[in-house]
């Protein structure tokens, strides 16, 4: 099962984590997050149900994590809400999920190095 612990994810990304909750909450913005580490198994299950479009998701490495944004005590999946806290994920240099082909507003992720 996937966890939700941030300590989970490796240190780089633990640390721009905090940066980017920190800047959120300054900005009075509210998330959950819904997904840190996940297991090959459950990767699988995503894919074949078509929920993701990888096996090498950065789930699997601990270099990715997964919000669920809260408007009003509920969360919402509309894609124009996750938009904010894109561009704050973006500004503190990780790459966000919304800015795919594939749109997936929740999803942040240490950016490759080249």
């Amino acid at each position: 099962m996937s966890s939700r612990k941030i300590d989970d994810l490796v240190p780089a990304l633990v640390a721009l984590y905090y940066k980017f909750a920190d800047e959120c909450d300054r900005q009075g913005l509210q998330f959950i997050v819904t997904c840190t580490k996940r297991l090959r198994a459950e990767q699988k299950a995503l894919v074949a149900s078509g929920a993701s479009k990888t096996m090498n998701s950065k789930h699997l490495t601990g270099k990715a994590f997964d919000i669920a944004v809260m408007k009003n005590g509920k969360v919402s999946w509309v894609f124009d809400d996750y938009k904010p806290y894109g561009k704050i994920g973006e500004d503190l240099g990780l790459e966000w999920g919304g800015s795919w082909k594939f749109r997936d507003g929740p999803h942040f992720q240490l950016k490759e190095v080249t």
